[in-house]
């Protein structure tokens, strides 16, 4: 099966994961202190959370879309295991708003939230890891001449992520402002990181078709 309506579904549910995040951010309502102290002051959760999970969101994007240059065909488990994925990925607003929701009431005591929304990230890294496992494990899903030191870079990669995530929940139930802030740690240098690779060309099949055109 050709990866064209996995990766078109794909990039359509990211597109509407990364638009819910925006109604988290509400007009506050206002109160005597004036217009500037009200947005700034009282909506700063809500801001934090939208830059925080845009920043991981666009990571994951980047690597969903790093492991299907890599592969030309995909089969049925492929299918199960990105919807799995893309579950967990339009969930990420949930916890997101129930995040910056506690820390704007209770922002001395959102250890626990923290460490909810990071064990969702850690979960979504994971499946994708779990995904590009599959994929690796079944060469004839792979294109035929692919870099193998991309193929590398590319697991490990996937495999730490999901570790730094779990190990940043744990340390959001010691200090949720640490752990937050290394969410956007691990997010923010994987974006720097990438973009200063150029992307390799579209790998083509012997008879000079682009991968993915195939009919």
């Amino acid at each position: 099966m050709h990866t064209r309506r996995l990766e078109a579904l794909s990039d359509s549910t990211f597109a509407v994961a990364l638009t819910l995040l925006i109604f988290d951010v509400r007009v506050p309502r206002p109160q005597v202190h004036g217009v500037t102290h009200d947005l700034w002051f009282g909506e700063w959760p809500h801001y934090l959370g939208y830059v925080v999970s845009f920043l991981v969101i666009g990571m994951m994007w980047i690597n969903h879309h790093a492991v299907f240059r890599m592969v030309r065909r995909i089969d049925n488990a492929c299918l199960v295991l990105n919807l799995v994925f893309l579950a967990l990925i339009v969930f990420i607003p949930f916890p997101t708003q129930t995040l910056t929701t506690y820390l704007a009431a209770y922002p001395q005591r959102g250890d626990v939230v923290a460490a909810f929304y990071g064990l969702t990230l850690a979960a979504c890294t994971l499946v994708l890891a779990v995904l590009w496992h599959h994929i690796e494990r079944h060469p004839e899903l792979l294109h035929r001449r692919d870099d193998p030191a991309a193929l590398h870079r590319l697991t490990r990669r996937l495999y730490v992520t999901p570790v730094l995530y779990a190990a940043a929940a744990a340390v959001s139930l010691l200090n949720h402002w640490l752990g937050l802030g290394l969410y956007a740690l691990v997010a923010g240098g994987y974006l720097l990181y990438t973009g200063t690779r150029a992307l390799p060309p579209e790998p083509a099949d012997p008879d000079g078709t682009p991968a993915g055109l195939e009919v």
